[in-house]
C-alpha cells in the first residue's frame, strides 16, 4: 500500500525494482554521510510522494520524525493518506510553488518561500533532484531556509550536477545532462528556454551560494551522469553540507 500507482511515478514505466532502490539508496547515504539516526528528526525538499523515504518506515521512533513538502498536489495527498495516516511521526505537507516545468499555476515563488517549519528543527536535510531544477535565486533561498531549519552542526545532502565534471556535447550520460547555455558565472542549462528543466553549478559558485547560507560544502561524491571520474554513487553528484555554527542565520 506503500507503493503510488504507477501515474504518480517519476518514471512510470520504470521496473519494479528501480522504484524500490531509491528508498534503500537514500537510506544508506544519510546513514553513512549525514548521521542518520533512529531518533533523527529529518527534512525532505521535493519529496515527491515519498518515495526516497520508504527506507526511513520502521527505522525513525519518536523522538525521530521525517517531514516531506513538495509542490505535487496528487503525490502528496497519496503520501498523506496511505504514509502518514499509518505513521503520524512522518508527515508531508504542499507548498504551492511556481514551476515553469510541474507547477505553473503555482502562487508563491521559489525565491521567497519560507519553508513551513520552525528553525532549528532538523538535524538532517536532504533533497533528491531538486536543486538540478532551481536558478540560481531560487537555490540561494533554498540553501538560506535549509540553514534556518538546521540545528547547530546539522547536515544535509543535496544532488546536483556539477560543471566541474562537463567535459561538453557528447561526454553525458544522456542528452538531457549537456549544459551549453551559461546563463551566469558558475551556472549553465540544458535549454536556454527553459533554465529550471535541467540546471548545473560550478562547485565554486556553489560553495559561495553555500557560504552565503551558513552551510559549508563537506564532500562531493561524483555520481555517474558523466564519465569523467572513476568514483560514482548516485546518478547525480551528491553534496554533503554542514550547518556552520559562526554563521548566523536570517
Amino acid at each position: 500500500m506503500l507503493v503510488p500507482p504507477r501515474d504518480l511515478w517519476v518514471g512510470p514505466q520504470d521496473p519494479l525494482v528501480h522504484f524500490f532502490r531509491w528508498a534503500w539508496e537514500y537510506r544508506a547515504y544519510l546513514g553513512l554521510l549525514c548521521n542518520l539516526r533512529a531518533t533523527s528528526s529529518v527534512l525532505e525538499i521535493g519529496c515527491n510522494h515519498g518515495r526516497t523515504m520508504l527506507g526511513l518506515v520502521g527505522l525513525l521512533d519518536p523522538p525521530g520524525c521525517y517531514e516531506g513538502f513538495d509542490i505535487l498536489a496528487p503525490q502528496i495527498e497519496f503520501a498523506q493518506r496511505e504514509i502518514q495516516s499509518r505513521h503520524p511521526h512522518l508527515r508531508f505537507s504542499i507548498v504551492d510553488v511556481f514551476n515553469g516545468t510541474y507547477n505553473p499555476g503555482g502562487r508563491v515563488s521559489a525565491e521567497t518561500l519560507r519553508f513551513p517549519y520552525d528553525s532549528s528543527s532538523f538535524d538532517v536535510a536532504y533533497a533528491a533532484s531538486v536543486f538540478t531544477h532551481l536558478v540560481p535565486a531560487a537555490a540561494a533561498n533554498y540553501l538560506r531556509e535549509t540553514r534556518r531549519v538546521l540545528r547547530p552542526g546539522g547536515r544535509c545532502l543535496f544532488s546536483f550536477f556539477l560543471l566541474d565534471r562537463y567535459r561538453g556535447r557528447g561526454t553525458s550520460s544522456c542528452e538531457l545532462y549537456e549544459f551549453e547555455h551559461l546563463i551566469e558565472g558558475g551556472v549553465a542549462t540544458h535549454d536556454a528556454e527553459r533554465p529550471e528543466a535541467v540546471i548545473a553549478y560550478s562547485r565554486a559558485r556553489l560553495e559561495k551560494l553555500a557560504a552565503d547560507a551558513g552551510l559549508r560544502v563537506e564532500r562531493v561524491l561524483p555520481g555517474y551522469w558523466t564519465a569523467s571520474d572513476d568514483a560514482v554513487t548516485n546518478e547525480q553528484d551528491l553534496v554533503v553540507f554542514v550547518a556552520d555554527d559562526s554563521a548566523s542565520a536570517a
